[in-house]
């Protein structure tokens, strides 16, 4: 499973290199779930990093800021040649999300693991 995690990044940027074979509005869309994707990925494991009790937990967040923090810099810059707007704010699903995290007074070691789970696979498809 980590190989696919650190594998996301590269397919993320392999498909934005692949935008201009969209259609404007379907360009978007993919623009719009990457971006907010990956400021959860990116916002989540800020937390993560500084409140999980493993220290595998929190060497991993590390790499998902690292890597997903580089992933939102390429998606910017390919979205601002190709004239597409990239959302300044998450969703509320992943605001949503960040606040239960935040709020977590028991471990958030395995609530953070099944949020990148479940973002991860959301990203897939």
């Amino acid at each position: 499973m980590s190989m696919r995690i650190f594998l996301i990044p590269s397919a993320t940027a392999a498909l934005m290199l692949a935008l201009p074979a969209f259609a404007a509005e379907d360009a978007q869309t993919f623009v719009n779930k990457a971006a907010i994707g990956g400021m959860f990925e990116v916002d989540s494991s800020k937390i993560a990093q500084d409140n999980a009790k493993d220290q595998q937990i929190k060497d991993f967040a590390k790499r998902m800021i690292a890597d997903h923090g580089a992933a939102n810099a390429k998606l910017q810059k390919i979205a601002g040649e190709q004239k597409l707007q990239v959302p300044a704010q998450s969703d509320a699903a992943h605001k949503s999300d960040l606040e239960r995290l935040q709020s977590t007074t028991a471990s958030l070691d395995q609530p953070y693991v099944e949020m990148q789970r479940k973002a991860h696979a959301d990203a897939l498809g």
